[in-house]
């Protein structure tokens, strides 16, 4: 399942050449098979045409191509196919999984999924309680990624503090995958890294996406982790011991 959407990615534009291909080899037998062969034997070859195309088109239906990754704590993937619709959702974590299973997204048209999503009271929760949201959305195309965006924006996402949208690497999605991320909170993990570079996956994995925010913006700001002089958790909640390393105006532990 996790490697679907990537897998997807790559065929696409193999899998339009080869119904070209198709539909050019399969009009050429009709042709010949009009001059040569009897009635029935036309309306049978232009059936078995007719089925591989509806086959052919099945496929694309049930492939995702595109798909936006919403990360808080709970991490969750949805594919999305050539019509705009969910045709898959993953849980990256056990909070993600719970969320996927208590809602019904699959077949939606994907403004309407992420509005179920977002709305529900698991997400509330959430958006209640100062946690951040991030929404990362990738396309088979850069142009297809760019309208998505200006879909969350008429929907009014990434307009308050709480939600964020951005656009994913579709080169991230295998890695993502591998460590275990979805592909959106995979790639705030590779933000904070090149910040604090003794985070590892593990410990991200366990973040959630307010922390992993508040600790760059800890970074950035030339605060180690903010956290308190005696080593606990800091004001965010993030244990002390963080390293900005690559910060050259703080010394590497």
């Amino acid at each position: 399942m996790n490697n679907r959407i990537k897998a997807a990615f790559d065929s696409i534009h193999a899998e339009e050449a080869l119904k070209q291909r198709t539909r050019e080899f399969l009009s050429e037998r009709i042709q010949r098979t009009n001059r040569r062969r009897s009635p029935v034997r036309v309306k049978l070859a232009a059936a078995c045409a007719c089925l591989v195309l509806l086959l052919a088109g099945g496929y694309s239906f049930f492939a995702p191509v595109s798909a936006i990754s919403v990360d808080v704590n709970p991490s969750v993937e949805l594919g999305i196919n050539l019509f705009d619709r969910v045709v898959s959702a993953v849980g990256y974590n056990e909070d993600g999984t719970a969320l996927i299973d208590s809602l019904d997204l699959k077949y939606q048209d994907y403004p309407s999924a992420l509005e179920k999503l977002m709305t529900s009271d698991r997400m509330s929760y959430y958006l209640e309680n100062d946690g951040l949201v991030s929404i990362t959305v990738l396309g088979p195309t850069e142009e297809k990624s760019e309208k998505m965006l200006e879909v969350l924006s008429v929907r009014g996402y990434g307009s308050t503090p709480n939600v964020v949208c951005h656009s994913g690497v579709r080169g991230d999605v295998e890695a993502a995958h591998k460590a275990g991320f979805s592909f959106g909170k995979y790639r705030a993990f590779l933000e904070l890294h090149a910040l604090d570079s003794t985070v590892t996956e593990e410990e991200a994995r366990r973040m959630t996406m307010r922390q992993i925010r508040d600790r760059m913006d800890a970074c950035s700001s030339g605060l180690p982790g903010e956290e308190n002089a005696g080593g606990g958790p800091g004001r965010h909640g993030i244990s002390g011991g963080a390293s900005c390393c690559k910060q050259e105006r703080l010394p590497c532990p």
